[in-house]
């Protein structure tokens, strides 16, 4: 009896269901190994405490990002989870019906975490709730203390456009290669007219010409954005072959003491430094962040800052563990982590509040008293324009197109968007 007994519930056994386990796939753009390490420590830890959820992280590189994520997102191959600069980009995917609203699962905690500047960066204008926001980032000129001492240029003389340029000429005189710059990527090169615009045409005039009012673009402050532009790129100061160098290409030849200064945002911290021939970049001692030049007559305020939002997107069919898992990724105890390392800013109420390395924060003292930070333009304009501004800066950079046309391309670039 006890052995039919046993056959019995062996047989039981095997036709119970087999608890399932979901997967949830991250596709993130993380590439310095230490900041990757964390990342893989803290899914080892939510798999521990959750034996149903198996976590993926898979990875593509900024620029492979963003040339196939809208193939992905339209296939079977979509990831539950994927990182997000926000902005206009975000806003067409909604719109497309990629993504997945998020407000019926999203607890109040996590909202409130976030702040209301985070959630309102990841609601999209028909007001569902798509995202979680991550961090904070903006773009800051890093210089090298010992190439600025060997060729004699004081820093504080760089605090206006002129000064600037004639930094930049001092430099070169002294065989010194003034900027790095990636060029290939042209993305890198959107950060330079983007400033000058920035302090140009303001958060007003940005405003007016993004909804295509009056001259738009094609206005005076945007024309002067590629003139200012121009006069720098007319200097020839960057590396060498700068036009075939990525940013990692650029970004190395910084951190390897190669070039003055590299307008870059505040993530170069380590990535120049993993990018660099010895791994150990420029010491923090000889490393430092200046601000943009200021423009006289320009009609930004001092304050603006150019950068990020960033955080997390849900695609379609992602499910209600995705949300769960980024809710408790996306918390005070594991974000603290990366705000310790210095490897971004957390949004997060109090994640960042431990944090030590001095660019960081002073970039987050520079976020919180901005009087405008703009979001970065080729995502802030949508794909359509966004890559259009890539690409006229890139011109730019190279010589090889007039401020007029420049302008005349965004231009026309959002008003075939509007149609």
């Amino acid at each position: 009896m006890k052995r039919i007994a046993l056959a019995a519930m062996l047989g039981l056994m095997a036709l119970a269901p087999v608890q399932a386990q979901t997967v949830v796939k991250y596709l993130n753009i993380a590439s310095i190994p230490d900041e990757v390490k964390l990342m893989t420590e803290a899914v080892a830890e939510y798999e521990a405490a959750n034996p149903g959820v198996k976590v993926e992280l898979p990875f593509l590189e900024n620029e492979a990002f963003k040339a196939k994520l809208t193939t992905l997102l339209q296939s079977a191959d979509a990831p539950d989870v994927f990182h997000s600069w926000g902005g206009g980009v975000f806003y067409e995917q909604a719109k497309a019906g990629v993504l997945r609203p998020i407000e019926g699962v999203l607890s109040q905690e996590a909202k409130d975490a976030q702040g209301t500047a985070g959630v309102a960066a990841f609601t999209a204008p028909d007001g569902h709730i798509y995202g979680i926001a991550r961090d904070v980032a903006e773009v800051v000129l890093w210089y090298n203390k010992a190439l600025f001492t060997q060729a004699g240029v004081d820093p504080e003389s760089l605090k206006t456009w002129d000064g600037f340029l004639a930094a930049v000429q001092k430099f070169k005189d002294a065989g010194i290669t003034p900027l790095a710059m990636g060029g290939k990527d042209k993305w890198p090169a959107h950060f330079w007219w983007s400033k000058l615009v920035v302090r140009l045409a303001g958060q007003d005039g940005f405003n007016a010409a993004a909804r295509g009012e009056g001259d738009g673009f094609a206005g005076e402050d945007f024309v002067k954005a590629g003139q200012f532009f121009l006069q720098l790129a007319q200097l020839d100061p960057w590396q060498e072959g700068f036009q075939a160098a990525t940013y990692g290409d650029a970004s190395g030849y910084f951190g390897d003491g190669k070039a003055a200064m590299h307008l870059m945002g505040d993530w170069d911290y380590g990535a120049m430094k993993d990018n660099s021939a010895t791994k150990q970049g420029i010491p923090d001692d000889q490393l430092g962040i200046l601000p943009f030049p200021t423009i006289d007559g320009g009609k930004g305020d001092p304050t603006d800052t150019l950068g990020g939002l960033s955080g997390y997107l849900f695609s379609k069919n992602a499910s209600d563990d995705a949300v769960k898992f980024i809710e408790w990724y996306n918390a005070k105890p594991v974000q603290s982590r990366f705000a310790n390392a210095g490897y971004y800013i957390p949004i997060v109420n109090g994640a960042a509040d431990g944090m030590t390395n001095p660019f960081k924060v002073l970039v987050a003292q520079d976020i919180n008293k901005a009087h405008w930070h703009a979001l970065f333009f080729d995502q802030a304009l949508g794909p359509a324009v966004g890559g259009v501004v890539n690409d006229v800066s890139a011109d730019l950079a190279a010589n090889a197109i007039s401020a007029e046309d420049a302008a005349l391309q965004v231009k026309e670039a959002v008003d075939d968007a509007a149609n």
